[in-house]
């Protein structure tokens, strides 16, 4: 996106239309996920509120079922077409099957006011935080870890930058900003 501002309508609208014209034309991968300012930025909650986006368009490719139980073909048969259907077991099974996003609400407005009208951004910088200062990732193996310490350190010498700690804790990254 060319936004600036990593949570505003600009980023959702331009990231949403981007993905799914990409995702249309048949691509299988996505590019750009957490990305502001043409790329020269990444807000590791824009790349959740992508991730929502994301996945809101692999359900759409998904396609819709089309069949008698989808259709409710016997309660239809059963109630006549006056009868109302909202609250049937059947459309409402069908209805929580949809993409169902984790920051994005969909709440009536109401029930959002009462919530303290939570804001998508704000929840997915929640998120972060809290991934970033309690996520334990599975170990990588000996093996593996020393393969990757010397792949960075042989890049770090072609480049002629300075070593890197190696004991970086991402949990230093969290602010209140």
């Amino acid at each position: 996106t060319d936004s600036t501002i990593a949570g505003s309508a600009q980023a959702g609208h331009e990231k949403t239309l981007k993905a799914l014209i990409a995702a249309l034309s048949g691509n299988n991968v996505l590019y750009g996920a957490g990305m502001l300012e043409c790329g020269m930025v990444v807000d590791f909650p824009q790349l959740l509120l992508d991730s929502d986006i994301i996945d809101m368009i692999k359900c759409f490719l998904g396609g819709v079922e089309v069949s008698d139980e989808t259709l409710c073909v016997d309660e239809i048969k059963a109630g006549g077409h006056l009868a109302e259907f909202l609250m049937s077991p059947v459309t409402l099974k069908y209805m929580r099957a949809q993409s169902r996003p984790q920051f994005f609400e969909r709440m009536n407005r109401t029930t959002w006011i009462n919530a303290g009208k939570p804001d998508p951004y704000d929840l997915a910088k929640e998120k972060v935080k809290d991934i970033l200062v309690n996520h334990q990732p599975t170990p990588l193996s000996d093996s593996v870890a020393g393969d990757l310490r010397r792949f960075v350190t042989e890049v770090e010498k072609e480049w002629g930058v300075e070593p890197t700690n190696p004991d970086f804790d991402p949990a230093s990254l969290v602010t209140d900003a």
